[in-house]
């Protein structure tokens, strides 16, 4: 049975999110620490693996700004994403409508619902919950420290669990799991984890989502072998230099994000389009999930001109991927393999710098320079 996740969402409007929260640190410090939240719960949900990721947004009359601000994280997903605008009513209306209507577009499945105020889901929260839903239970339940759940996992709709139950109360568990034994339903549990609704709960994560450190890869030369002065124009073409999975596997131990920052020209060249361009992508993210780790965002220079980014060495890209990713560009660093990249990373006052030697003629120099990707992981150890 596949697996797959349903994520709550509303558009962050200042105002209209993390409103008890708001109360102690104002609108638009609740709005920013909700895009903080909602980021991590994304990488998360990538990092799970899950089949399918949908998403239930709200209010349904902005699904395409929702769409715009989910897109750095939603590039980089390499399943199947569906979009659900939230039904009218209270939230277990909304929970009730958006189950049912995952289940009636993909069938049988193993569904775990969140919100976006757990940042602790790491992947063993979502595959416990998966192997509970494939084994006796049919309702399984994350509970939090103030009473409620950040997370319900079902295997069919279970419309029982989300009527008459008190929301945002201490009772909400206890009332759902009566809801659940009340219509014969056997539950499991999983680890109690925070949800960040006040200032004191936000101050104990604060930390693990500001500041972040990152490492920003070139495409062709670095993570996949160069087409020379030619593009790489179908997932045929793209073969994944070794070294990569063992690098990326390393920065997620390490708690470092890693981000793609490419140009391809040959978008608006009229060599590709860029739909094959996403192709090329989702091969690159399915094929790195197999060694361990994949990237967490792609950013792509595609000389259109609907492109939203600069050309390198332009530190637009970086500068996009730090404000949606919260990253601090001081600890962070570029690796490239073309003098671009690294004034691209100087430009945008990063940590260091890293070049991968090959053909390109060099004129500009990099805090360190590899002979080859199979180095990368080793440096990363001596001076990250």
């Amino acid at each position: 049975m596949n697996r797959s996740i349903l994520v709550f969402v509303k558009y962050p409007s200042p105002g209209k999110v993390k409103t008890r929260l708001a109360s102690a640190l104002g609108d638009e410090e609740a709005t920013l620490a909700y895009r903080q939240l909602a980021c991590r719960v994304f990488e998360q949900c990538r990092l799970a693996e899950p089949d399918l990721l949908a998403v239930a947004y709200d209010p349904p009359g902005r699904g395409d700004d929702i769409r715009d601000w989910l897109e750095p994280w939603l590039a980089a997903f390499p399943g199947t994403v569906e979009w659900i605008p939230q039904a009218e009513g209270d939230l277990g209306d909304r929970l009730e409508a958006a189950t049912e209507e995952v289940f009636d577009r993909i069938g049988d499945t193993t569904l775990a619902v969140i919100g976006t105020d757990c940042v602790h889901l790491d992947s063993a929260i979502f595959d416990k919950c998966w192997a509970e839903l494939n084994g006796e239970a049919d309702a399984v339940f994350g509970p939090t420290e103030d009473g409620g759940y950040y997370m319900v996992g079902l295997k069919t709709p279970q419309p029982a669990l989300f009527q008459d139950i008190p929301w945002s109360t201490a009772d909400t568990l206890d009332s759902s799991l009566a809801a659940a034994h009340s219509a014969g339903l056997q539950t499991a549990s999983l680890p109690v984890r925070i949800d960040v609704d006040t200032v004191d709960e936000w101050n104990q994560i604060a930390t693990e989502v500001n500041a972040r450190r990152c490492l920003f890869f070139d495409r062709d030369g670095v993570v996949n072998q160069s087409p020379g002065p030619g593009y790489v124009l179908s997932v045929e073409e793209f073969k994944i230099n070794s070294g990569i999975g063992e690098s990326l596997r390393w920065l997620k131990e390490n708690d470092w994000l890693a981000i793609l920052v490419t140009s391809q020209r040959g978008v608006g060249k009229g060599l590709m389009t860029a739909a094959e361009l996403h192709r090329i992508h989702h091969h690159m993210q399915t094929e790195l999930q197999k060694t361990g780790a994949a990237f967490d965002g792609i950013y792509a220079y595609t000389e259109t001109p609907y492109c939203p980014y600069p050309a390198k060495p332009d530190p637009g890209m970086i500068f996009s991927a730090a404000e949606s990713f919260f990253i601090d560009p001081r600890q962070s660093w570029m690796i490239g393999d073309a003098d671009r990249d690294i004034e691209m990373g100087i430009a945008a006052n990063l940590g260091g710098t890293i070049r991968i030697a090959g053909e390109k003629r060099i004129t500009i120099e990099a805090d360190h320079t590899l002979k080859s990707t199979i180095e990368i992981a080793d440096l990363f150890k001596k001076v990250l």
